[in-house]
């Protein structure tokens, strides 16, 4: 457990994370440092942060928490403690990482939405926002071509074909079953969908809008991808040999979708 001194000229950095914690769950890693809590840069350290965290999960709110990884200051939006272990940096890390702060742009918790993002080993990723639509409930075609899910769209469509050619009442009863299903599991489909894609979950951020989620994730992952996006593709490096923690990070995709299941 990372100690307090008096002075506080620290941050707090995640050293070890234990299976099925909230930590786990909104993809910490370790050696993600800490750095601000609610946009204020946080120096207070870990006894205080967990019982502001326990206060969130008490009185059912949210909250920012920014992070530092490979030098990348990203926002996930939290609503419990994390439930991880902590190391403390040094004054020279410290000083580095509150330079690298103060330029980061922030906003408050109504001016951002969270995402979720998912990716294959070919770094191919979907980033799906954490909310539920309403043209789900009210038209699912709409919303399967909106989520670009052309195959479900396809046997969507070839089933209420079948329902209507067969009665009418038949094929409006199977519509609003579906509509109802498809608004209130439309996450679940969507995180399905990608699974049987090949992907496994990655990552949680916040951001304005989906653009800005592909920013912070190239950012991160230099080598990402994504279907329609703004950004352009990556630049092909000819590399004889990727780096070892790349590997690591694909051989581990299959028990990445496993912790995802559970």
């Amino acid at each position: 457990m990372a100690e307090e001194s008096s002075t506080n000229n620290f941050l707090i950095k995640v050293d070890k994370l234990r299976k099925r914690t909230y930590a786990q769950s909104i993809f910490l890693k370790p050696d993600d440092v800490i750095v601000a809590f609610n946009n204020e840069f946080y120096t207070y350290g870990e006894k205080r942060l967990v019982e502001e965290l326990k206060d969130l999960k008490k009185n059912s709110q949210k909250g920012i928490l920014t992070v530092l990884r490979n030098d990348i200051l990203f926002d996930i939006i939290v609503e419990n403690s994390l439930g991880c272990s902590f190391i403390t940096t040094d004054a020279p890390e410290t000083e580095k990482i509150k330079g690298l702060f103060s330029k980061k742009e922030n906003f408050d918790l109504d001016q951002i939405n969270e995402f979720v993002a998912m990716r294959d080993v070919y770094r191919r990723y979907d980033v799906y926002e954490n909310t539920n639509a309403l043209s789900a409930g009210l038209c699912p075609p709409l919303w399967l071509a909106y989520s670009r899910k052309w195959w479900v769209l396809l046997a969507f469509s070839t089933l209420i074909f079948m329902l209507f050619s067969i009665n009418f009442y038949i094929f409006l009863l199977g519509w609003v079953l579906t509509s109802v299903y498809c608004y209130k599991a439309q996450l679940n489909l969507l995180f399905s969908f990608s699974m049987l894609e090949g992907k496994a979950f990655s990552l949680k951020i916040a951001a304005k809008n989906i653009d800005e989620a592909h920013k912070i994730i190239r950012e991160l992952d230099p080598k990402s991808r994504f279907m329609f996006s703004k950004l352009p593709n990556p630049e092909v490096l000819n590399e004889e040999s990727k780096p070892t923690s790349e590997n690591k990070d694909n051989s581990n995709i299959v028990d990445e979708k496993k912790e995802a299941l559970v």
